[in-house]
């Protein structure tokens, strides 16, 4: 793994050098993210994605961006509106500049280039705002003390049958 994660990546170049590359990408530099996202107080450290990914041809023979993410989200709670710490680990494969023919055939979603190039810090950015789940809670009910919870079924009303009245009509042959 080479040491230093750049901003922009030649795909060309990386795939016939067998590109493997790792590091960390400051959560605050992702600003589509941050729309999402709670961040730390003022003053306290950032967090970081830790990032490790490598640039490979697939069975079609297309460039291909194979990586794993990890990081924690302090996403906003819809119960109380406050921040819950939300773990993030997750893979992805991504065919890059591939026809639509391929994009049919194979299973894997594809990466437009800008003239060869790859800006690594947007395809992390996409690829956290994907995972980000739809409705974050705390697993605890009970985090909005104005948010009513019952602790046991509610009962269970036994309805009279309006059609009990004809039982009496039945006659018995």
């Amino acid at each position: 793994m080479r040491d230093k994660l750049r901003k922009r990546y030649q795909v060309q170049k990386e795939v016939t050098q067998n590109g493997r590359f790792e590091g960390n990408i400051a959560l605050s530099g992702l600003k589509r993210l941050g729309e999402l996202v709670h961040f730390e107080e003022p003053g306290s450290t950032d967090r970081n994605v830790a990032v490790s990914f490598e640039f490979v041809r697939n069975e079609f023979d297309i460039p291909t961006l194979v990586g794993h993410l990890q990081t924690s989200l302090d996403l906003e709670c819809q119960r109380c509106l406050k921040p819950i710490r939300t773990p993030m680990e997750l893979d992805f494969r991504l065919m890059i500049d591939a026809s639509d023919e391929i994009v049919r055939q194979s299973s894997l979603d594809t990466l437009y280039s800008d003239d060869g190039y790859i800006d690594i810090t947007e395809v992390i950015e996409d690829e956290l705002i994907l995972a980000v789940p739809l409705v974050a809670m705390h697993e605890d009910a009970a985090c909005n003390e104005d948010w009513p919870i019952k602790d046991s079924q509610p009962e269970a009303t036994v309805k009279e049958n309006p059609f009990s009245v004809l039982q009496q009509l039945k006659t018995k042959d």
